[in-house]
């Protein structure tokens, strides 16, 4: 009963701030009225209040820059670690680099090799083609 008792409470609660919110609104609307719909002036206001709501709520969520350490924009270490990670990627990337050229050559030898015994079979090929013509028309 307690609980149901407080449901109700909250949902008058509800009710009663959302007639204010709109009886707010109505004074504000006699007090300074909206320009028509679809008009320039309607859309200036629009763009005004949006501009305010957007520096409303920036304001509210940055109030300001504060000044960084550079121990935390470099890290802990400081620029020795820094320069320490930046040499280490680089040594990796090197490797990396090697391997590559590496793997690269030992196809481009093993192509070379195929290419070598194709060359030699058909050489083989053809001298025997040459003998068997010079047997037959001499």
């Amino acid at each position: 009963m307690a609980i149901e008792d407080e449901e109700v409470r909250r949902e008058d609660i509800r009710y009663a701030r959302k007639q204010d919110k709109k009886a707010q609104k109505e004074r504000l609307e006699e007090i300074a009225p909206r320009a028509e719909a679809g008009t320039k002036e309607r859309q200036l206001e629009k763009k005004q209040e949006k501009a305010a709501a957007n520096r409303s709520f920036r304001d509210a969520k940055s109030p300001g820059a504060e000044e960084v350490g550079e121990g935390d924009l470099l890290g802990d270490d400081g620029v020795e670690g820094y320069k320490a990670r930046l040499k280490a990627s680089e040594k990796k990337r090197s490797e990396r680099e090697l391997r590559k050229e590496e793997a690269l050559r030992a196809r481009a030898a093993e192509r070379e090799e195929k290419m070598a015994e194709h060359r030699a079979k058909e050489n083989k090929t053809m001298d025997m083609l040459r003998n068997l013509a010079k047997q037959r028309y001499g």
